[in-house]
């Protein structure tokens, strides 16, 4: 067993060998890892301390561009700024250029309304004196001033008054009675006495300078306006009147009739099943005879079967209806196209109004408003026909549905009984009864 012994030995010595030179191994691998760990910590922070001064580089340069950002938007708000006042001067430049002509213009109309005369090439400080001077004559010719002239007296006397100029107003004081005068063919002459209220209160004004006179602004144009029927106001119309008056004619016969006819209906009387059985059997009031309620009673009365009976029904309905809303439709009609017509006839009136215009020219206002105003006259009769007209319908065209689903009803009563109504056979009466289906 020596050679065993020997083995395991040699075998003991071998692995005391491999134990010892592993922990070497192992000292030797710590002692890298160490320095490895050392060197790592080594380079982060290396990488680190790189890393924060790049980022402190990168935030300056991002604060730099930031900064050249906020300048170079700076400067194309004020590049854009400069053209954007440069359109506005433009602008504001035509505008006042717009506005001096426009003024000049008026200024110009206003002096040849005063009569004044403008050479061809007045410059504006000539416009603007001329304005000066009218200016004044028209406050000099507002301003109340007492002056004496020779007033022809309604009896024909001719006698110096005293007389209160102010504007287009004149007035003449007579001791106690006072005047409104005007100049009529080269005299002032008497137009109207004063009241004694207004003729003390001139009385006042020329003693103290103080008072208060009642006059019509209108110089007695509106009371001198003349008058006109209304047969000439319709007149004044034209052609396209005709037509409205038609329309309002035949709807108003229309409607006359049909509100008769509708008036002069009897009343329906609402009936119960047990009610209908008494009437066909002769008991209680009977139905008024010829009325649509009866035609109703009888057509179910002399039916043969339930079909029957209610197509039969469902026909006398149809004809009640229509002759209810007989002709209704033409007042509906004349609603609608009234107002049509009228407005066809304010077209055609404005046509020839600027038609004329063209012609003679708008200097003249009273012409264009008068040939307008009677342009608006078929406007005003279309819908003085058509307002009327579509009340009217409303009314009988309700009084009319009514009526109809009145006898709906009664029918509905009549067609939900389960019998047949025939006549008696050999009956002289015009009684029945009812025999089950």
């Amino acid at each position: 067993m020596n050679w065993l012994s020997r083995l395991t030995l040699a075998s003991l010595a071998l692995v005391a060998g491999s134990a010892v030179q592993a922990a070497s191994l192992e000292a030797q691998m710590s002692e890298r890892i160490k320095q490895s760990q050392a060197q790592l910590a080594r380079t982060e922070r290396t990488v680190t301390n790189e890393q924060n001064k790049l980022t402190k580089q990168l935030n300056a340069l991002e604060r730099d561009v930031i900064t050249l950002r906020k300048e170079s938007e700076a400067a194309r708000r004020l590049a854009d700024e400069r053209n954007l006042s440069l359109d506005q001067l433009q602008g504001r430049l035509k505008e006042w250029s717009a506005q001096n002509n426009y003024q000049l213009n008026l200024i110009q109309q206003y002096l040849r309304s005063q009569g004044a005369e403008l050479g061809q090439e007045s410059t504006l400080d000539d416009k603007t004196l001329q304005l000066l001077r009218t200016s004044a004559q028209v406050e000099n010719w507002l301003t109340p001033h007492w002056q004496s002239r020779d007033v022809v007296l309604p009896s024909g006397d001719i006698r110096s008054l005293k007389q209160l100029d102010t504007g287009p107003l004149h007035w003449a004081l007579d001791g106690a009675s006072a005047y409104r005068v005007a100049e009529q063919e080269g005299e002032w002459q008497v137009l109207e006495a004063l009241s004694p209220e207004s003729s003390s209160a001139l009385t006042s004004v020329q003693q103290t300078g103080n008072g208060s006179i009642r006059f019509d602004p209108s110089l007695n144009t509106q009371a001198n306006a003349p008058s006109e029927s209304l047969l000439e106001h319709v007149e004044r119309g034209g052609l396209w009147a005709m037509p409205i008056l038609l329309f309002a004619l035949v709807a108003l016969v229309i409607a006359i009739l049909k509100a008769v006819q509708l008036l002069r209906l009897p009343a329906v009387r609402q009936i119960s099943k047990n009610g209908v059985v008494k009437l066909l059997q002769g008991q209680g009031d009977a139905l008024p005879k010829g009325s649509m309620q009866a035609r109703l009673l009888e057509l179910a009365q002399h039916s043969d079967s339930a079909a029957e009976r209610d197509d039969q029904l469902l026909l006398q309905l149809g004809q009640d209806r229509h002759q209810l809303e007989k002709r209704l439709t033409a007042v509906a009609v004349t609603a609608s196209v009234a107002p049509l017509l009228g407005l066809l006839g304010t077209v055609s009136g404005m046509i020839e109004t600027f038609r004329m215009m063209t012609l003679f020219g708008s200097g003249n206002p009273e012409v264009v408003s008068g040939g307008i105003a009677q342009a608006l006259i078929t406007t005003e009769l279309g819908l003085v026909v058509a307002i009327p007209a579509l009340v009217i319908h409303s009314l009988l065209s309700r009084r009319a549905k009514s009526y109809y689903q009145q006898l709906e009803n009664f029918a509905l009563v009549l067609a939900s009984d389960e019998q047949v109504i025939k006549p008696e056979q050999g009956a002289a009466s015009s009684d029945a009864v009812a025999q089950p289906a």
